[in-house]
């Protein structure tokens, strides 16, 4: 399953001519997949396992998390959690029957771009 939302989201991101990276993993933390474009930032691999962690440990997307910590409807020491926790856009939960069971993050391009290739691999677990 894992394998196959990460493809989905890559091959989204390909299709646009983005250079990205994406992981998911589980609702405990460990990487369960991993895919980078050759031609995707080195800071990309760290970065988005971190926004994955943070989707997948807040249980909300890190778009919605960086908004509220910048309008201050959420605390903004959120950062100092644990080291892993990232606040930028990308990260998003994985939830099936109503339970988070890990996270998703695109990095690489911009923070619309990989919401729009980490939604399009989460699509693929209605398929």
């Amino acid at each position: 399953m894992a394998a196959k939302i990460t493809q989905a989201a890559f091959d989204e991101a390909e299709r646009d001519g983005l250079f990205i990276s994406v992981t998911i993993v589980d609702k405990s933390g460990p990487t369960l997949a991993v895919l980078r474009h050759h031609n995707a930032g080195v800071h990309t691999l760290r970065a988005i396992y971190k926004k994955a962690f943070t989707a997948c440990s807040q249980k909300r997307d890190t778009a919605t998390i960086a908004k509220g910590d910048k309008e201050g409807n959420i605390p903004e020491d959120i950062r100092f959690l644990d080291e892993n926790i990232l606040i930028m856009d990308g990260g998003i939960p994985i939830v099936i029957d109503g339970q988070v069971v890990g996270g998703i993050d695109v990095g690489g391009a911009h923070g619309s771009e990989d919401v729009r290739a980490a939604q399009a691999g989460l699509t693929a677990l209605e398929n």
